[in-house]
């Protein structure tokens, strides 16, 4: 597959993401509430403005623990009703717009960087900035941003209503899932070992985002979350142990995966997670290995621990949690002196400062989509420019065709209500697998909105699709042939950065008495930086620009990924061959590690 055919079809690429039909109930009956509500009293276009704040709390709705979801969904519709009281109160200057919009999308684009749900937040509160700015003079400041807020409150009802009835069930899936991650590591050959232990970390991390960061105090002992945090702490021998398997070269007996999954039915179920399909170490052989030789007892005496362990102890291996301020303190205290993050922060000021300028010194109708567009396109964490360039005008197009249609043969009111009910439906089903059905869906969408009493006809239609074509024209000339990602950079620094941390790692491997704990940190801080770097080659598998440097970086980051692998396999279970590379004199291999950081570094 050539460079140009393969960044197209990683574009094109649809996820396989199942639908959670909770998801589409919620949305649909959120969207519905307050149209119905506005049709009722004869106020459509109240029934809009409160729809608008539907969607808004639809946007990121999950199925995520309580916590997360209660974060997930009030942040965001806060910071939506904030940005449209400032934009409103910035309407009716030109270069005040224009300083307005600059200036939040480089608060938005510098805090993005912190988390997911800091990145939505700061998202909504910039777009709906802009969308304020269009917002009429003749109804009170306070009027939108307070139905913005009530329109998203029934969604937001039904959907912690619905955390609350279970509410550890998105933490059990949490750490079942893990324990799945990690039965298909231990089924997975040489061929597969790489992606699996990829997966492995995701799981990790998500289980342990869902346990620790999203509370204020961290789980008790014996209670529900301190439970399921011990079953998640004592799953991390496991992972320790298991690079023995890889450097077998031949997967491990059938019984570990099959007891871990045992396990993971267990929590889910909310019963306790016996695995007594595995026999103790020792009862079927003595030495530790089955009949063809090639089961590791490390292995086998983690996963035996899994057994007896008691689900009152204190978390031996998951790194302490942070209060909330701390972390939001340390996050901010990093991106003020992270220099790239600086420069993101400017370089989306200027493309949306330069698109504001366009839209407010012309009389382009509904400009405000051009701004909107440059936002939505030039935000590297929605994607690469090319990406999201493509599928965005192709998914307006195509709906701008659905609202046209249904502006020609749906009459106004109960009809279209109904309509714009279906397509959020179908929005929320479907919207993960791809940006363009995302955008196809969402434009009807915003166009019945933004016209509830059918006044415009298809002018509204027609403006949406200009408006995008040159906000995507503008965001491809200055957010990226003028001023391109710094990606060549980033990428090294990540790769030359998981280079210093496996030579610290050989390092403690290789002291006298090395202490498990700070093993298990180095692990996981090195097996978090891979999975990053992996996640942000993927993402630029999009950018045809990068399709020769993406292999070098993949050689280097597979390099990586062994080295850490046979180091860990070491530590587990004493020194041995690893793949041509030096074991006996883990100094020296920590010296050429450093080394080959520093050649990626001023490459």
């Amino acid at each position: 597959m050539t460079s140009r055919t393969g960044w197209l079809h990683a574009v094109t690429r649809v996820k396989p993401v199942p639908v959670d039909r909770a998801l589409v109930i919620r949305g649909a009956i959120g969207m519905a509430v307050p149209l119905v509500v506005g049709q009722l009293v004869g106020q459509p276009l109240i029934g809009a403005a409160a729809g608008l704040g539907a969607y808004g709390a639809a946007v990121d709705d999950s199925s995520a623990p309580v916590r997360t979801r209660a974060l997930a969904l009030v942040l965001p519709q806060l910071g939506g009703a904030i940005g449209l009281a400032l934009g409103r109160a910035a309407g009716g200057s030109a270069w005040l717009e224009v300083l307005a919009v600059a200036l939040v999308a480089a608060c938005s684009g510098l805090l993005s960087t912190i988390g997911r749900i800091t990145s939505m937040t700061t998202l909504v509160w910039l777009l709906a900035t802009v969308m304020g700015l269009g917002l009429p003079t003749t109804t009170p400041w306070w009027q939108n941003p307070l139905l913005f807020l009530l329109g998203g409150l029934p969604l937001m009802f039904l959907s912690l209503a619905g955390a609350l009835h279970d509410p550890y069930r998105g933490e059990r899936a949490a750490v079942a899932a893990a324990y799945d991650a990690v039965a298909d590591l231990l089924e997975a050959g040489p061929a597969t070992w790489t992606s699996a232990r990829h997966r492995v970390t995701e799981a990790m991390d998500h289980a342990h985002l869902t346990l620790l960061v999203h509370r204020l105090r961290p789980p008790r002992p014996g209670s529900t979350a301190g439970r399921l945090a011990a079953r998640l702490d004592v799953l991390v021998d496991v992972i320790a142990a298991a690079p023995t398997i890889r450097r077998s070269r031949t997967p491990g007996p059938a019984r570990y995966p099959a007891a871990l999954r045992a396990a993971a039915r267990a929590v889910a179920a909310r019963k306790p997670a016996h695995t007594a399909v595995l026999p103790r170490a020792g009862t079927d052989r003595t030495d530790g290995t089955d009949a063809a030789g090639h089961e590791p007892s490390a292995v086998h005496a983690a996963v035996d621990r899994l057994r007896d362990f008691d689900d009152g102890a204190a978390c031996a291996h998951l790194p302490r949690r942070q209060g909330p301020g701390s972390r939001f303190t340390g996050a901010w205290l990093r991106l003020v002196r992270d220099d790239r993050a600086l420069v993101f922060a400017a370089r989306l000021a200027v493309c949306m400062g330069a698109a504001q300028a366009v839209a407010s010194l012309t009389d382009l109708p509904h400009a405000g989509w051009l701004v909107l567009t440059v936002a939505l396109v030039i935000r590297p964490d929605l994607g690469t420019v090319p990406a999201r360039l493509v599928l965005r005008a192709g998914g307006t197009v195509a709906g701008v065709l659905v609202g046209l249609g249904v502006l020609a043969w749906v009459p106004n009111g109960w009809g279209r209500i109904a309509v714009l009910v279906a397509l959020t439906a179908l929005l929320q089903a479907y919207a993960r697998r791809s940006y363009a059905i995302q955008t196809l869906l969402l434009t009807p969408i915003m166009v019945l909105l933004a016209d509830p009493l059918g006044l415009g006809g298809t002018g509204v239609p027609e403006a949406r699709l200009w408006a995008t074509l040159l906000g995507c024209a503008t965001a491809f000339a200055l957010g990226y042939l003028l001023w391109p990602e710094d990606v060549r950079g980033r990428v090294p620094h990540r790769l030359a950065r998981v280079y210093d941390d496996l030579a610290a790692y050989a390092e403690h491997t290789a002291s006298e008495a090395p202490c498990a704990t700070t093993g298990h940190e180095l692990r996981r801080r090195i097996h978090r930086d891979l999975a990053a770097t992996r996640s942000e080659l993927d993402r630029l598998r999009t950018d045809p620009r990068h399709a020769r440097a993406l292999r070098d970086w993949r050689h280097v980051l597979d390099h990586a990924h062994g080295v850490a692998e046979d180091l860990a396999a070491d530590a587990a279970t004493g020194p041995g061959s690893g793949a041509g590379r030096p074991t006996g004199d883990t100094t020296a291999l920590a010296t050429q590690l450093r080394e080959r950081a520093q050649r990626l570094r001023h490459r």
